[in-house]
């Protein structure tokens, strides 16, 4: 019963696109109800497989008359289930939303098949049980991207969007195909089931450099060749250059792809863990790598005007923060993070779709509304937000730490875990005190169902979410410990942090209450400087473009449904 369900979620979409491709023809603009259809029937199925899984054990099919170095084999754990979930319930939602986004495009039919096939590659990637068989889904993804990218054949702007991804993508491909060549050689099989025997129980391979300060392990090399693919695939600095041209397609497939595809860097991590989790190494250079790209990331897409960019960049520092995750050892975080980054993005995409498509085609000049500057001091409201700030967050943590036994203090990746917590609430007190500046019980009350829902969300995904993913006992603390970094550095990082997070506050604070800063004239003119920086993504993209001796330097005048 559990194969036949996991059968259904993943060959659905291939059925239906087949069928789309076939009828499309005579059933026109219909054949959304074959996709819609198909993508349902995988959605029920996808939830039925995550209950049996929680039920029963892990699911490993392998189909057999095969040389084990091709068998295809599936490979259906708690991690698996929960992909399988999110890229059905994503795809379902996107089909209902393209049946009448995309009416009146001359692609309908293309378009549907497209989107099927992509949902069954991605269902292949997170189901595969065999290495050869994810990388054959991970390459097939790329070059589904290209044509959905690319999907109005005449313009020139789509046409480089997917020429550029494919470039930067294949980068990633071949890395990953060396270091699944190099998994196969160290440990002699590319069955997932068999690795992970090898890997839990301590295998590292051949050790190169013994006994000189360039000693290194073969896990360390094999995942340093494998972390490209995921700065590749998911967008990391400066290989997000792929990622801005992902506006030129029309907005579906920019959901399915801001909320699916670039998350696969993550799922990849997670599949590897045993891999990874042995690698210290390998794992500071992830959080370093994705701490820059959060922060990019995060300042230009303040900077931007357009909705979709704001969009690619909100995407390109959430990524960052899902591999920030993965180098502080947080595996199942990192999960947590892709699929609620997934949910809200798509959401967010669909809704920027209709609302361009609306104002396209409904003229209308938005109202004026008189500025108006903050006066005056709540101080009632202010307290109560200082209160929640500084002392509500720790409380929390040692109810939760007495009551259902949080090991807290025990590794220093959920001592960060929990400061970006902190962080978080924080930052949602600041914006809601600045909604007024009179005393408002209703504003003193959302504070406090704010902190309390922001901590303890944090705080089951930290312990609940974890266990869920790695329920063996003592699997999940021992990646936490093997990212742990050097202690006079960790408590140095965190102090920074926090006077700088705490310093940013106080100026924005005394900005919304127009209060004047006496920075000196350097510093204002090196703000406009890298104000510019950023609203060009420190011309990354650009010198992409002037390197690149086959990108246009002209766009199509013709209009898409984008």
């Amino acid at each position: 019963m559990q194969l036949a369900t996991a059968l259904i979620t993943i060959l659905s979409p291939l059925m239906g696109s087949f069928l789309i491709m076939l009828l499309g023809a005579s059933l026109g603009e219909r054949v959304a109800r074959i996709g819609i259809a198909s993508m349902g029937l995988s959605t029920g199925a996808a939830l039925f497989s995550l209950y049996a899984l929680v039920q029963g054990s892990p699911l490993h099919f392998v189909l057999t008359g095969l040389p084990d170095l091709i068998a295809p084999q599936l490979f259906i754990d708690r991690l698996s289930g929960v992909m399988m979930v999110l890229v059905t319930g994503v795809s379902l939602v996107i089909h209902v939303y393209s049946s009448r986004y995309m009416q009146g495009d001359q692609g309908y039919v293309r378009f549907f098949s497209l989107l099927s096939l992509l949902t069954f590659v991605l269902l292949m990637l997170v189901t595969s049980g065999h290495l050869l068989w994810l990388f054959a889904a991970w390459h097939a993804v790329t070059w589904l991207l290209q044509t959905l990218l690319a999907f109005h054949k005449d313009s020139r702007a789509a046409q480089e969007a997917g020429h550029t991804t494919v470039r930067v993508q294949m980068l990633g491909d071949v890395a990953l195909l060396v270091g699944i060549g190099l998994i196969y050689t160290t440990f002699g099989s590319l069955d997932l089931t068999i690795l992970y025997e090898m890997w839990n129980s301590g295998a590292t391979g051949s050790v190169l450099g013994v006994g000189t300060w360039w000693e290194i392990s073969a896990n360390t090399v094999i995942t340093l060749i494998i972390v490209l693919s995921l700065l590749t695939k998911s967008a990391q600095f400066p290989f997000h250059i792929w990622l801005s041209g992902t506006i030129e397609a029309p907005t579906p497939v920019s959901a399915m792809l801001h909320a699916g595809i670039v998350n696969a860097g993550g799922f990849l991590v997670n599949r590897l863990a045993p891999l990874y989790g042995s690698s210290p190494t390998t794992l500071h250079i992830l959080f370093a790598i994705g701490a820059f790209t959060a922060l990019i990331g995060a300042l230009s897409m303040l900077t931007q005007s357009s909705i979709k960019r704001i969009l690619v960049y909100s995407t390109m520092g959430q990524m960052g923060y899902m591999v920030m995750e993965c180098g502080l050892g947080a595996f199942a975080l990192a999960v947590f993070h892709l699929c609620a980054h997934g949910l809200f993005k798509a959401t967010l995409f669909l809704n920027s779709g209709t609302n361009i498509h609306k104002a396209r085609a409904e003229f209308i000049m938005p109202t004026l509304h008189a500025v108006r500057t903050t006066a005056g001091f709540a101080r009632e409201t202010w307290v109560v937000g200082l209160f929640l700030t500084l002392v509500m967050p720790l409380v929390i943590l040692l109810l939760a730490h007495g009551v259902i036994h949080i090991p807290l203090f025990e590794t220093q990746g959920t001592m960060i875990f929990l400061f970006f917590a902190w962080v978080t609430s924080a930052q949602a007190i600041f914006s809601l005190y600045r909604l007024g500046s009179r005393a408002s019980w209703k504003v003193s009350a959302t504070m406090v169902v704010t902190v309390v829902f922001v901590g303890f969300t944090y705080l089951w995904a930290g312990e609940s979410f974890t266990h869920f993913l790695y329920p063996v006992p003592g699997q999940a603390v021992s990646y936490f410990q093997t990212a742990a970094w050097h202690q006079g550095l960790f408590e140095t990082f965190v102090v920074i942090a926090a006077m700088a997070i705490v310093a940013v506050w106080a100026v924005l604070y005394a900005s919304a209450h127009g209060m004047k800063m006496p920075f000196p004239r350097w510093l204002e003119h090196l703000h406009r400087k890298l104000y510019v920086a950023f609203l060009n993504a420190l011309y990354v993209e650009d010198l992409f473009r002037a390197l690149n001796p086959f990108a246009g330097r002209t766009r199509s005048t013709k209009s898409y449904r984008i």
